[in-house]
């Protein structure tokens, strides 16, 4: 963390809340959240952001529909209401919690925006930008790598959206198993 920051969550008086979440006492995060009113959200988000590396780790796990064992964060309202949501639910919520964001309903975007605040889980629908859903079975022509599956582009772009958050992409199945990463080998149909 940088001497910036430092400084960002100490102006904000979220330094005692950064201690007692780091000491596990979750009561006491909970009673200075809830005491400080309206707090900085950029400060905010970082000491989310700071719970989620050292309780979550990097990865982010891409589900195709919502996972039981996840807190996801719905109807906030706007996406600052959203993003403050998230960093709370990272806060206050138990030691390792997952918490998600569904980009069908908040963009894409903005999911990306909310794993700087503490989200470590994805889902939303595969869709196109029209928001018409993908066929599983539908192909797309890429130079150099002849048919592959839509669905697969769409995937790789949402795991670009992930690396570019500066975490790593892992998707699971409906049993919440992994996935094999979307490669542009073994999706080319064969002609």
């Amino acid at each position: 963390m940088t001497r910036f920051v430092e400084q960002a969550i100490a102006r904000a008086g979220l330094a005692p809340v950064a201690a007692a979440r780091a000491r596990g006492d979750l009561d006491a995060v909970r009673a200075l959240v809830a005491s400080l009113g309206e707090i900085d959200l950029l400060a905010l988000g970082a000491v989310a952001d700071l719970v989620r590396v050292s309780e979550a780790g990097d990865v982010v796990r891409v589900h195709p529909t919502a996972a039981s064992d996840v807190a996801w964060i719905r109807g906030a309202g706007s996406e600052l209401e959203l993003l403050r949501a998230v960093a709370v639910a990272r806060i206050t919520g138990p030691v390792g919690a997952r918490v998600g964001v569904d980009w069908g309903e908040q963009g894409l975007e903005l999911a990306q925006v909310a794993l700087g605040f503490g989200a470590t889980d994805l889902t939303g629908p595969i869709t196109r930008k029209s928001g018409d859903l993908i066929a599983d079975d539908e192909l797309k022509k890429v130079k150099g790598q002849g048919m592959v599956a839509a669905s697969a582009l769409k995937r790789r772009e949402i795991a670009a959206l992930v690396r570019n958050a500066g975490r790593s992409c892992e998707f699971t199945d409906e049993s919440g198993a992994r996935v094999a990463p979307a490669s542009s080998e073994g999706e080319a149909a064969h002609a």
